[in-house]
């Protein structure tokens, strides 16, 4: 069956992405055509991005980077959630989006973003675009 990801894209204390993550995952539960699972950033501390090769080469050093590939390479999609910060998306998330490359290769993602904008922010920042 496929697996989805749904990931808490903040670690910052009081935040409101993990409510919004178990809302999401309570309606995409109703679905019977796949399992979701919450990935949450604050059970992968990772450091700043810390290895020496780049993601590309698919070679990790160190075993933060190994368990983080293991995770999200055993999923067939995602759905980001993802908090407006300063007009961008969290710090957090997209250190964790490039400790890797191959995993992410192939697989759907949507995201689900909030803030004072709108949560339309961090895809104009970082090249993404909405899909309406």
């Amino acid at each position: 069956m496929t697996r989805i990801g749904i990931i808490i894209g903040s670690t910052r204390p009081g935040r409101n992405s993990e409510q919004v993550a178990h809302w999401v995952h309570a309606q995409a539960v109703q679905r019977t055509d796949a399992t979701y699972e919450l990935i949450d950033l604050a059970k992968h501390p990772l450091p700043h991005l810390d290895e020496p090769m780049s993601a590309m080469s698919g070679r990790y050093q160190n075993a933060h980077t190994k368990e983080w590939a293991e995770v999200i390479g055993s999923y067939d999609g995602f759905v980001i959630v993802t908090p407006e910060y300063n007009h961008s998306t969290s710090g957090v998330l997209k250190n964790a989006i490039d400790y890797l490359y191959a995993e992410w290769n192939n697989k759907a993602v949507g995201f689900v973003s909030y803030g004072v904008a709108g949560g339309v922010a961090p895809w104009n920042t970082c090249g993404w675009s909405p899909v309406n």
